[in-house]
């Protein structure tokens, strides 16, 4: 059986516009089409429970083999919080598949550890708060 490309969206604050992960997604080779290999979550505010509802990240779960690749725009796109993150390569990881976070040009191989992986998301989570706090201290619009 052939590896297939994934592509997953998460739409929510911090992340990038909608259609420019559907860019990466397209330059990646993922099937952009109603039946392809892309799945699209948007993130509830305050994600208490993501594993549960990120419904679209877990058909992709699922649906991903051994030898597959999954693609994300970027870090924060993957999750809630850096625990959901390395769940998510993790769950990933145990089906064989693999995962390239292209904002940050990196991919997690099945077996990889995931330590990093869920410390540069809190930290590049953090990172957005404290912009955001400072601009709305300033009185700018939201980031």
């Amino acid at each position: 059986m052939d590896s297939v490309v994934w592509g997953y969206i998460l739409i929510g604050p911090g992340r990038p516009e909608r259609s420019t992960q559907r860019k990466v997604m397209t330059y990646a080779g993922a099937n952009m089409s109603e039946t392809g290999t892309v799945w699209e979550d948007k993130l509830p505010p305050r994600a208490t429970r993501p594993q549960a509802s990120l419904s679209e990240r877990n058909m992709l779960i699922l649906a991903a083999q051994n030898g597959d690749m999954v693609h994300v725009a970027a870090l924060l796109c993957m999750g809630a919080s850096g625990a959901d993150a390395a769940w998510f390569a993790g769950q990933l990881g145990r089906k064989g598949a693999s995962i390239v976070i292209h904002g940050d040009m990196r991919e997690f191989a099945p077996g990889d550890d995931l330590t990093s992986l869920a410390d540069d998301f809190d930290r590049e989570r953090n990172n957005l708060h404290v912009k955001r706090s400072r601009a709305k201290a300033r009185g700018k619009p939201k980031v």
